[in-house]
Order: structure tokens, then C-alpha cells, then sequence
């Protein structure tokens, strides 16, 4: 079963697209219950719920939890972007929303919400970067980049055999101009300190770990479709099953 942990400001969110369209009522969108993470015992109940599941994603669902028997099954994948560019993201996406209490600068954003090394703790957990490059190597089976999504998706494509085409905008950045200013203005250094064990995960990944996948597109493999009409059925499935039966399912078993 593929596990796509969502970090946020990655394009996760055309990826769960992606999975809709090819899983329909198969896919796990997990649900948020109590605490930060999806947890065992979610998974557990989930799985009555989904007795065919082949595919389970969210920004919860976590690679350095223990899912016990589960661990087996679970074929993690997950994207990095330039830590940079999706701090400076993630910051924009909270400042300009609807939550009073993200209305701050940039600095004191990062530290009164321990923004740091973002994609480092996803992965392991803690900011341990030996630790996030083990789960990688240990338990990942597909790491996209950002920054290379179209590349990324036909390597996704050829591991797993999936419609990947998609025709809805990759990221949405809610203010250009911040965005610009951030990116080039003096506080490049807050930004690289608070990003240090993110650039070196990401420079390990795009210099040991992404080049291994690439040698899967010299392959030679017919790219798989679904016609319009399963996409169609598996979306409307898909749906259906999340918000008439799993939600409520969620709520009942916190």
C-alpha cells in the first residue's frame, strides 16, 4: 500500500489528486483525530473501514511511527522541496490566511511556531538528520523534488503504475510580491539558519537518493491512462465514500 506523508508546501495537493483519480474508494485521506499524528490504532480501525485500501496519504501520516504489522505493507513515498522556498511558502500561506494569531513578521513567526527544519522532523520525527536519512533509505520507496514535479511524477508513474497527468495548478501562492520579497531581501540568513538540516537533507536526496530513481525512465514503458470514464467513477467514489462514511466514521472512533 503506497504511503504518501503530505509535507506541507510541497505540492502534495495535486499528488492526492492524482490519487483520487487512481484509487477512488481505495484511498485512505486520512482523517485528523486527536493529537499531530495518525496513529496505530487509527490505522487499525481505518482498515476495517478499508478492507481493500492500496493507497493512504495526510499531512498526520508519519514514517517514523510504528504501525506494527502495518510497517510491512507500507510503501512510503513523499516530496521535498528547496527548504527555502517552502519556508518562505509556509509562512505566506499562514500570514495571509484567515488566523489572526499567524498575523506576525517572518522572525517572529519561526520562532514562536518552531518552523525549523521542517521536512527533517517530518520525516524522523525530531530535528535528526542521520535519522531522517535511515527512514529514507530503510523505508522509502519513492522521494520526489519539487522543484522537478513533471520528472518526479513520470518516476512515480513508472514505480507504480499510475495515471499521473493532471491539468489543476501545482501550488497556489496566495502573495506573489511577499513571496519575491522575502526570497531576496536581508533575511536570507534567518532563513538558511533556520533551514540548515533541511538543505542537507535535500542536497543528500537530489545527489545520493533521486539520481537511483531516475535510471527507472530509461526503461522503456508504455504510460498508463484511465479513460475519462473511470476517472470520472473513481473520483465521484472516492468522495462519496470519504465524506458519507469515513467522516463520520473518524468522529466516532477518536
Amino acid at each position: 500500500m503506497i504511503a504518501f506523508t503530505h509535507i506541507p508546501k510541497t505540492a502534495g495537493t495535486t499528488l492526492n489528486y492524482i490519487f483520487q483519480k487512481n484509487f477512488g474508494g481505495n484511498l485512505i485521506s486520512v482523517i485528523h483525530r486527536k493529537g499531530s499524528n495518525y496513529t496505530y490504532s487509527a490505522l487499525k480501525n481505518d482498515s476495517i473501514l478499508y478492507k481493500h485500501a492500496n493507497c493512504i496519504s495526510g499531512h498526520s501520516l508519519k514514517p517514523f511511527i510504528d504501525y506494527k504489522e502495518y510497517n510491512s505493507k507500507l510503501e512510503w513515498i513523499t516530496f521535498l522541496r528547496d527548504p527555502i522556498k517552502r519556508f518562505v511558502s509556509q509562512y505566506i500561506h499562514q500570514q495571509t490566511g484567515n488566523l489572526s494569531n499567524y498575523k506576525m513578521g517572518v522572525e517572529e513567526w519561526a520562532a514562536k511556531y518552531a518552523r525549523s527544519n521542517w521536512q527533517v522532523k517530518w520525516i524522523a520525527g525530531e530535528e535528526d538528520l542521520e535519522a531522517a536519512k535511515q527512514i529514507i533509505n530503510e523505508r522509502f520507496k519513492f522521494i520526489g523534488i519539487t522543484e522537478k514535479f513533471d520528472e518526479s511524477l513520470e518516476i512515480l508513474s513508472s514505480v507504480f503504475n499510475l495515471d499521473v497527468s493532471y491539468s489543476k495548478p501545482k501550488m497556489v501562492v496566495r502573495d506573489n510580491e511577499l513571496k519575491n520579497s522575502l526570497l531576496l531581501d536581508k533575511k536570507h540568513s534567518l532563513f538558511e539558519e533556520q533551514n540548515e538540516l533541511d538543505i542537507k537533507l535535500y542536497n543528500y536526496v537530489l545527489e545520493k537518493y533521486y539520481p537511483n530513481q531516475l535510471e527507472l525512465l530509461n526503461k522503456k514503458r508504455e504510460p498508463f491512462f484511465l479513460s475519462k470514464g473511470e476517472e470520472t467513477i473513481n473520483l465521484l467514489m472516492y468522495k462519496a465514500k470519504r465524506n458519507l462514511i469515513y467522516r463520520p466514521f473518524a468522529h466516532f472512533t477518536k
